[in-house]
């Protein structure tokens, strides 16, 4: 977590808190911004939902490019579950929601021929899988603010 996010000043990066946490037997994720996310039944469904939220900004705000000296995520562990999100996004504005949506099934496919002893993989198979699930969430910013964020 030493590592700073552009734009931000001074040689040391400032202190970084978890984002994701429990709180009344639920578990929950904040945003920079102070909005708060969930309840969520678990830990892996809170960091799914991170990772959503994570590549959306990023996508919205650098049409798809990766733009930070820090990778995205990494401060919670997420930033292959963000990376498999991103791949998702390009595709649908490439190709459309079709196309987006084999590209998830094909890479999902694939993640559980091949990397079934690998936690990585296993938890991007998972966020694949919640954004087949939650496609209207993914493909809609807008959509996901209104089903998770705590209003």
């Amino acid at each position: 977590m030493s590592s700073r996010r552009h734009g931000e000043p001074g040689h040391s990066p400032p202190y970084r808190s978890k984002r994701i946490y429990r709180a009344n037997g639920y578990w929950y994720f904040d945003t920079r911004e102070g909005t708060q996310f969930g309840p969520f039944e678990n830990t892996e469904e809170a960091k799914k939902a991170l990772a959503f939220f994570v590549a959306q900004n990023i996508y919205k705000r650098a049409e798809g490019g990766l733009n930070g000296e820090e990778r995205p995520g990494v401060q919670d562990g997420i930033e292959h579950m963000v990376q498999e999100i991103l791949d998702t996004l390009r595709c649908y504005k490439d190709f459309g929601a079709l196309a987006a949506d084999s590209w998830v099934r094909c890479r999902l496919e694939d993640l559980e021929l091949n990397g079934k002893d690998n936690a990585n993989d296993i938890e991007c198979a998972g966020v694949l899988k919640y954004a087949i699930v939650h496609a209207e969430q993914l493909f809609d910013t807008e959509v996901f603010l209104e089903e998770a964020a705590i209003v």
